[in-house]
């Protein structure tokens, strides 16, 4: 009788947006018409870079030693939000929003962003995940990320592809920090951390934090459509 090869893994986790989904169209846009609604003057390139240079401020800078949750999310965002469209007319009425936009522009957008029909899956995200759970792994989606994207998953209908759906905001930690990969791997309930492998589009977040946590990782380049695919095609 054939002896069945082992997998290489128990579990195989992706992180979320770049690596299985994307906003679209792009989250810019949204952030710069949200802008312009509320005066702006502010071009469509300089609310994309400004949201980029948010993003990055806001997730690795000096709240990756900070626990988080579905209210530090909430506040995070909204930091990201204002540092985007900082440049709005002092005259607007006065909100929560680090005393720029109000609630409302900000509002506007976290919803925005939490429905499905906001999103899109890459093409090769489907076709990778049910080759990979027709070989006998688990699947997980492992992200910085809060609630919504529990809201999205069902919204795109894929939620049953996922035998987990680890979100920081139910964790406490957010990656790059390491203890994001600590309560993850204590949530599927595993010993051998050699027996994940985490799959991302960051590399600071997705693979070296994964790596420095006891996980293998591999960097995920979306340079075509079947990137994924052909990253996996091992396994």
């Amino acid at each position: 009788m054939p002896i069945t090869p082992m997998n290489a893994y128990d579990w195989i986790l992706f992180d979320s947006t770049g690596t299985l989904l994307t906003p679209d169209p792009e989250p810019a846009r949204a952030y710069h018409a949200a802008a312009v609604a509320l005066g702006s003057e502010h071009s469509f390139e300089a609310v994309r870079q400004n949201l980029k240079a948010a993003m990055k401020r806001h997730f690795f800078g000096d709240t990756v030693d900070q626990p988080t949750d579905e209210a530090a999310e909430r506040r995070r965002w909204r930091r990201i939000v204002a540092d985007t469209i900082g440049d709005l007319p002092p005259d607007l009425p006065p909100g929560d929003l680090d005393g720029l936009a109000g609630d409302g522009v900000f509002g506007s957008l976290w919803n925005h962003f939490a429905a499905a029909d906001a999103w899109r899956l890459y093409e090769d995200a489907l076709p990778a995940i049910e080759r990979l759970k027709s070989k006998g792994y688990a699947i997980a989606v492992a992200s910085n990320f809060d609630l919504r994207l529990r809201t999205i998953l069902e919204g795109m209908g894929i939620t049953h592809y996922f035998d987990a759906v680890l979100i920081s905001s139910e964790l406490g930690w957010s990656k790059p920090n390491t203890r994001f990969y600590d309560a993850a791997v204590s949530r599927i309930g595993i010993t051998d951390r050699s027996r994940l492998l985490m799959i991302g589009d960051t590399k600071r977040g997705d693979v070296d934090a994964a790596r420095q946590a006891g996980l293998d990782a591999r960097l995920l380049v979306r340079d075509r459509p079947d990137a994924l695919l052909r990253l996996t095609n091992d396994l």
